[in-house]
């Protein structure tokens, strides 16, 4: 079978490692290791001033705010503070559901720190 070439980027700060970007990457590597959504025609959003806005498409509401309290909770930042907003898409452009997990992290410097951002692929199928 082959593979679908999906990719979804998430990125953020993550403010209490700052100061070392190689620790950064192996926190932010470790956090998501194994963490697998699935992606679909949901926007979800999350945003509080001072920490940011975050987004994700997802299967359905539960699922972004999985994804996005994942993130959050790796910052230590407690998901209730902030604002939820949801938007479904019925344009079949977008939207496309298929399981996705983290396949590598990456680090850069930015205005507010170091970025951390997190690729997310469509898993091998394993054959039986």
């Amino acid at each position: 079978m082959p593979r679908t070439k999906l990719e979804k980027v998430f990125s953020y700060h993550l403010a209490s490692v700052a100061q070392n970007s190689d620790a950064a990457a192996r926190s932010v590597a470790d956090w998501w290791e194994g963490f697998e959504f699935v992606t679909g025609p949901v926007m979800v959003f999350w945003k509080l001033d001072g920490v940011g806005t975050f987004e994700v498409w997802a299967v359905s509401e539960a699922e972004g705010k999985g994804v996005i309290g994942h993130a959050l909770a790796h910052m230590g930042v407690n998901s209730e503070l902030g604002e939820w907003r949801s938007a479904h898409v019925t344009n079949r452009r977008f939207g496309k559901s298929v399981t996705v997990r983290a396949s590598k992290v990456s680090t850069r410097s930015g205005s507010s720190g170091p970025a951390h951002t997190v690729y997310l692929d469509v898993p091998p199928t394993v054959s039986a």
